[in-house]
């Protein structure tokens, strides 16, 4: 420190190094696949309005569930492909649970929602299938991702 430095000394932005493109490209593809996991959401939301509040769910405690599950949701299937990409099981298992999780919460507001049978038996049936197909979707789309990513990457 006798040349008049602090201890924060090299904190500064302009003493960093740059970032790796990769990371940026990381940075990149998260941020657009959380604007599209939340526009989703939206959607979602209109359309369980219109169609499940005259059952007797509650739009606004849904899209609240919905809405705040998002972007961890999306966070997490990002860092799920990118750890996996690294060959980092112990992240990708860690942020696994934090998408499934996010991704089952809504659903399970709107199966408690409808526990006293309120519901006719095709919102079940669809509610299953909305399940299924979105759940196998996220799971095959992350797959292609990570062998795209490991089809692209030199190998180590």
């Amino acid at each position: 420190m006798s040349q008049g430095t602090t201890a924060l000394a090299g904190t500064d932005a302009d003493d960093q190094p740059p970032k790796h493109p990769r990371y940026r490209l990381r940075q990149y593809v998260t941020g657009s696949w959380v604007i599209a996991v939340v526009a989703f959401t939206i959607a979602r939301v209109a359309v369980a309005g219109s169609t499940l509040e005259k059952y007797g769910l509650n739009i606004w405690v849904f899209g609240f569930i919905d809405l705040i599950t998002a972007v961890p949701y999306a966070i997490g299937v990002a860092r799920v492909v990118t750890s996996i990409i690294d060959k980092e099981s112990g992240n990708a298992m860690k942020w696994g649970l934090v998408a499934a999780g996010s991704f089952l919460a809504p659903y399970l507001y709107v199966a408690w929602s409808g526990r006293d049978a309120s519901f006719p038996p095709v919102v079940w049936v669809v509610l299953g299938l909305l399940i299924l197909g979105f759940g196998t979707n996220a799971v095959l789309s992350g797959y292609r991702k990570v062998r795209s990513a490991r089809d692209v990457s030199p190998a180590s």
